[in-house]
């Protein structure tokens, strides 16, 4: 079994770019308990590993629901009923390149809650994200990941209420 697929089966609350020391850019991932460990492979790599693992094409979901919510940067991305990952700026980057989005199942969120001009969300394993974004941004980013859930479990599964 590919190590892709565990992130799969472990499930995803959160996926986010982080800083590890002697080896640069990684991914930590939070799964559906709360636990953390962090992937030694950059947030795109690990996205595109999760795509390709469900027969998706991530350059292709991303310009169909970027069309569905007239949107270029910041799409939504629906690999399951139940996973449909949603960004947030997460960090500053270091370098030029670096990457600034993480990726929160949008299902997982229990809570937004303002910090002056930002806000951090809180899942319901409990863990706390904090976020570079502004309350308003995270809210219409919830919004455009359930316009692309529904559309989603529409066109892919039969039975399913979104």
């Amino acid at each position: 079994m590919r190590k892709r697929e565990n992130y799969l089966e472990e499930g995803i609350s959160a996926l986010l770019p982080v800083y590890t020391e002697d080896v640069g850019d990684t991914t930590l991932l939070i799964n559906l308990e709360g636990q953390k460990r962090v992937i030694h492979r950059k947030i795109k790599s690990v996205l595109k590993g999760i795509a390709t693992s469900l027969s998706y094409d991530i350059v292709e979901l991303r310009r169909k629901y970027g069309e569905l919510l007239n949107q270029k940067s910041k799409i939504p991305l629906p690999f399951k009923h139940d996973l449909v990952l949603m960004p947030v700026i997460v960090r500053y980057p270091l370098i030029r390149g670096d990457e600034t989005l993480g990726y929160i199942n949008h299902r997982l969120i229990e809570q937004v809650i303002k910090e002056g001009k930002h806000c951090k969300v809180v899942l319901k394993n409990g863990v706390e994200i904090k976020l570079l974004q502004s309350y308003g941004t995270t809210q219409k980013n919830i919004l455009n990941a359930q316009v692309v859930e529904k559309h989603f479990i529409q066109n892919n599964y039969k039975g399913i209420e979104a």
